[in-house]
């Protein structure tokens, strides 16, 4: 019985310290003169101007041989679509050819079907008014299908820069509100932490057709943001 109270007396303390660590974390950054605790954001919006297209080309025959040369044979036209959109070769990358057998089940048994060879092709695009008709010569090429499609932006260093700069005007209006309602000027910085993320990529599958380019291109703006927890001390 002294054993299990004692137990659950260990559990309980370990509880308490895991749940006050956070603010044994934040008091460290804290300093003993008057100060006021900001957090603040800034966010930039931007439309994507990049897309990231992957690929995969595969085939299953009775022989790794066959199924290896047609393989080479798709992906010599697909890197010949992609060349013919002025795509440099420095964003096109093209994997190592992947061999393993493939089986099928029926009736509880597992049968083989043949050998399957994979290789995946991932491209880039910075020309996103080309990005109808390169679908295009992927479909004649023999692509049927593509995995994620990802829109993202290619100035994403700048526009974080941008919502640095935001999120540090929102810090410096806050604590000099704070201050003044109590009577107090902020004196200066005592400690920062910043956070915040990238522009989210949209992804999604596609299926490709005959009319791809036909299709409009509707793409949403991306959100890169910054959030600062700013200390500052008080005069």
């Amino acid at each position: 019985m002294k054993n299990t109270v004692s137990l659950i007396l260990n559990r309980r303390i370990a509880f308490v310290l895991c749940a006050l660590l956070p603010m044994f974390a934040a008091a460290a950054t804290l300093p003993d003169a008057p100060h006021v605790v900001v957090a603040a954001h800034g966010e930039v919006e931007a439309l994507p101007d990049i897309a990231r297209l992957q690929l995969q080309i595969s085939e299953t025959r009775n022989t790794a041989v066959d199924a290896k040369n047609r393989v080479d044979e798709r992906t010599a036209r697909v890197l010949t679509a992609m060349r013919e959109q002025g795509i440099p070769e420095s964003d096109i990358r093209a994997s190592q050819i992947r061999v393993y057998p493939d089986y099928e089940w029926q009736d509880g048994k597992r049968l083989l079907r043949g050998q399957r060879v994979e290789r995946s092709v991932d491209v880039t695009l910075t020309d996103l008014s080309r990005y109808g008709a390169l679908l295009d010569g992927l479909v004649q090429a023999g692509i049927t299908e593509l995995g994620n499609v990802s829109f993202d932006l290619s100035n994403r260093d700048a526009l974080m820069a941008q919502a640095v700069q935001a999120a540090i005007a929102d810090a410096n209006a806050q604590a000099a509100t704070l201050a003044a309602g109590f009577g107090r000027k902020v004196a200066g910085v005592y400690h920062i932490d910043q956070g915040g993320n990238g522009p989210i990529q949209q992804e999604r599958m596609v299926m490709m057709d005959a009319k791809m380019s036909a299709a409009p291109m509707l793409l949403g703006n991306e959100t890169v943001s910054a959030d600062l927890n700013v200390v500052f001390l008080l005069k």
